[in-house]
């Protein structure tokens, strides 16, 4: 019921059933680029008036950071999910279902645990994995 909310909200040329819709359309490279943002393989930064990155950190305590990155990823990711209107939990098989769930749990310790940022920082493969990883997770949440 909650997840069908947006539905009363949004015209329907915004709004597809069967396809990539506007929504989908304008998150999907946003997420891209804080997924390199927070994997360390790259980042975006902003000149005038903004002096800003997304690896730039909105809240930091004990090796943990809170950057524009991170916050962008989850916002991304749960608009993609409350934007979906079929797929439940159970609708994914195991495989698609640990996607899913590593990729969130990578994304959560990366910004909380300071061994997974360094790791991340350090070794290339892994960010890049971690990218793959978030692509494929979008792709789940918000096409199927």
């Amino acid at each position: 019921m909650a997840r069908s909310l947006p539905n009363t909200y949004v015209p329907g040329a915004v709004r597809r059933e069967d396809g990539i819709d506007l929504i989908d359309s304008v998150l999907a490279p946003v997420f891209v680029l804080a997924t390199f943002s927070v994997a360390a393989v790259g980042t975006l930064d902003f000149g005038a008036p903004f002096y800003a990155g997304l690896d730039d950190a909105l809240y930091s305590a004990h090796g943990s950071e809170f950057t524009y990155s991170f916050i962008t990823s989850v916002i991304v990711m749960v608009t993609a999910w409350i934007t979906t209107d079929g797929t439940s939990v159970p609708d994914y098989s195991d495989l698609e279902s640990t996607v899913l769930l590593v990729a969130v749990i990578l994304l959560i310790l990366s910004a909380l645990v300071p061994a997974v940022s360094v790791t991340l920082e350090s070794l290339w493969y892994v960010g890049w994995f971690m990218v793959a990883l978030n692509g494929a997770a979008f792709y789940l949440i918000a096409y199927k």
